[in-house]
């Protein structure tokens, strides 16, 4: 068990404070989680988190895609191998949320009983968490473009994260993205992961190239492959720069036989795919090398795999009759996870209906939402003959509308509501295969109930 400083009266009166607003919380709300209980302990005392307990070992995962799979997966599958952990999973991933998951798992000195703690960490809190707790482990999947108005630009985030983590962590990052490659010094052990060249990968010429010269000598990137917008094997032609080799390689992808193989050292071993999106693909490498690093065997990986699935409010699939229904989360101002998503939904086969929640639910919440990062997305994947109707959904539906006629999509197949509530009667579902409905993160109850509409529409 680790703290950086010794307990005060005030940290105690903090730990408290927290504990009993966590036991009121869940008189309430149950198994609910939340971010008050550590948002009032570090308002009490600024530096809690560097005195309250944490295991020896702290796994810290970050990126703007895929953090939150890949940190559940690695917690679910430590437990499932007997390690005893803790996890932010039921609360944020900035300081409140950390400090919520620690308060939990202590006692009333302040220590915890875990083996390792797996902390989702938001890219820009990296330097307010990482002062107080020290990874031992950061694994960083990726670094794009995200929300302006919060993150501004990938180079920003990148220099937050640099100049905050320990010269003592060892770095797990992706040898695909010159982004995040970039991330530490030469006092930092460094372990590499990647995905080849496969069946579906194709040199996109995505809209957002987030990395287009080369970091040493500024001169244009030439790329052996793209899986996706800058991920892939890159080189330059002027000097000796070049992506990493990978320590743990995705070598290749059985599609058929849903099998993933994975290549470590000189030997190949086979996973079982838990999702066919490359996105989803890079999650499974991503883990695989974590707890490869940990000390974790192959069969002790796969085991752990075997019994996972993506979470219901990630990827949904029912079969009603013979339609089915697909919900999937698609970030709202993250052009890159919702270009993902309309590369994927346009590649399935069958006659489908589109329904974009992917603007912010929480308009009037919020304030403004920042409608630039529509013209960072490719839109233009949904212009697909297999699609027959686009519908639009909430406060911006308009400024969506303006953006898939940009990208040529034919006005007569959209349909748009600013009420929730009148989509259902909108789908035409005459000769549909598909219905695939794509919501920003507070969106999820939307989108389930929509989907239990449609349920109830064409019966079980």
């Amino acid at each position: 068990m680790q703290r950086k400083k010794k307990r005060s009266p005030r940290f105690f009166i903090a730990l408290y404070i927290g504990k009993i607003i966590q036991m009121i919380i869940k008189l309430i709300f149950k198994d609910r989680g939340t971010h008050f209980p550590g948002k009032y302990a570090i308002k009490i005392c600024p530096d809690f988190l560097s005195r309250i307990g944490h295991p020896e070992i702290v796994i810290a995962v970050t990126g703007t895609n895929g953090k939150t799979s890949v940190s559940n997966f690695i917690n679910n599958i430590l437990i499932k191998n007997g390690y005893q952990t803790i996890n932010n999973d039921k609360g944020s991933n900035i300081s409140p949320g950390i400090a919520s998951s620690l308060i939990e798992t202590a006692n009333l000195i302040g220590n915890v009983k875990a083996d390792i703690a797996i902390l989702e960490v938001d890219e820009r809190a990296s330097g307010f968490i990482y002062d107080h707790i020290s990874p031992t482990y950061l694994v960083c999947t990726n670094l794009f473009r995200d929300s302006i108005k919060r993150n501004g630009h990938s180079e920003f985030i990148l220099t937050k994260i640099k100049s905050s983590v320990p010269n003592t962590t060892t770095l797990i990052l992706n040898a695909d993205d010159l982004i995040s490659c970039q991330i530490g010094n030469e006092n930092h052990q460094k372990i590499y992961f990647g995905v080849n060249k496969l069946d579906i990968t194709d040199n996109y010429d995505n809209i957002v190239q987030d990395i287009m010269v080369c970091p040493v000598c500024k001169h244009r990137l030439e790329f052996k492959y793209r899986h996706y917008h800058h991920i892939g094997q890159a080189y330059c032609k002027k000097c000796d720069f070049k992506s990493p080799i990978p320590n743990y390689l995705g070598l290749k992808v059985n599609f058929k036989k849903n099998i993933l193989t994975i290549r470590d050292g000189k030997r190949n071993y086979n996973y079982k795919l838990i999702s066919d999106s490359v996105f989803n693909i890079y999650n499974m490498v991503t883990v695989i090398a974590t707890l490869r690093t940990l000390g974790l065997t192959h069969s002790q990986i796969k085991e752990g795999f075997n019994e996972l699935k993506l979470k219901k409010d990630r990827l949904d699939k029912i079969i009603y009759q013979n339609l089915e229904v697909i919900t999937m989360l698609s970030k709202d101002q993250n052009p890159v996870s919702c270009s993902r998503m309309f590369d994927y939904v346009a590649s399935q086969p069958g006659n489908k209906i589109v329904v974009l929640l992917v603007t912010d639910s929480l308009d009037k919440v919020h304030g403004s939402e920042d409608i630039s990062w529509l013209y960072d997305t490719d839109f233009e994947y949904l212009k697909d003959p297999e699609i027959k109707q686009i519908i639009v959904g909430g406060a911006r539906s308009y400024d969506v509308l303006l953006r898939l006629q940009l990208a040529g999509i034919d006005k007569n197949m959209i349909k748009i509501s600013t009420n929730y509530e009148e989509i259902e009667d909108m789908l035409n579902l005459t000769a549909i295969d598909k219905v695939y409905i794509l919501y920003e993160l507070y969106a999820y109850p939307l989108a389930f109930k929509l989907k239990q509409k449609i349920k109830e529409r064409v019966g079980d």
